[in-house]
């Protein structure tokens, strides 16, 4: 009798150990993931910022170029005409790229937010498989290509 206690006791902490070598891998395989996921965001920042600036340099290239076309094209233009055009069009010109860097800013948001939230649903996948009553216990799985909805 005591025998058959024993037995059921190192059953139990086995089962024990295997859960917990089990769950120390789900979490190690989270960190890697979490890291694979900041070092791409961080990638993405940075290319972004990279074309941000390149795109910058060269709209201020384009339009020396064209101011400068546009001196050479008109000599007899007064001074005064000059100012007021030069005044007009770097208010439009300010008034145009504030419009694209707000535009910019919500598209880079969006897509954060939307990476962040991808990252979450597979995140807590993971997590969920490996919690008792998780997604395996329901005798189906989660499908990927039709949104957020279970085949059986």
């Amino acid at each position: 009798m005591q025998s058959k206690y024993q037995q059921k006791l190192k059953r139990e902490e086995s089962v024990r150990i295997k859960k917990q070598v089990e769950e120390a891998r789900i979490q190690q395989m989270k960190a890697v993931q979490r890291q694979k996921s900041n070092k791409l965001e961080e990638k993405k920042r940075l290319q972004e910022n990279l074309r941000r600036e390149a795109f910058r340099e060269h709209q201020q290239y384009k339009t020396a170029e064209f101011l400068s076309r546009l001196d050479t094209e008109s000599p007899d233009r007064s001074t005064c005409q000059k100012a007021l055009h030069d005044s007009q069009s770097s208010t439009w010109s300010e008034l145009l790229e504030f419009n694209r860097q707000q535009q910019e800013e919500e598209r880079t948001r969006t897509h954060q937010a939307e990476h962040k939230r991808v990252n979450n649903a597979f995140l807590d996948r993971l997590q969920g498989k490996s919690q008792p009553g998780g997604f395996e216990h329901f005798g189906g799985h989660w499908n990927m290509n039709s949104g957020n909805s279970w085949d059986v």
